[in-house]
């Protein structure tokens, strides 16, 4: 099972204003909970997954607004 070994707390990142996370290119660890930079798919911490979308609500619609404008 991953556990949160505190190494991830040096890592975590504040908020930008004016754009989500997700947009600033940070990461989500649901495991540490904490918003990281890191280009690997893994938390360095922990070694779960990195969420790179937002899961739901009004950000995640928000967020595909955005990408579909960039698209086009």
């Amino acid at each position: 099972m991953n556990t949160c070994k505190g190494i991830c707390l040096g890592l975590e990142l504040k908020k930008f204003n004016g754009k989500t996370r997700y947009e600033n290119n940070q990461k989500h660890c649901t495991q540490c909970n904490v918003f990281i930079d890191c280009s690997n798919a893994r938390c360095p911490c922990c070694r779960c997954v990195l969420r790179i979308t937002p899961r739901a609500g009004k950000y995640r619609k928000l967020f595909q607004e955005r990408k579909d404008e960039l698209r086009y």
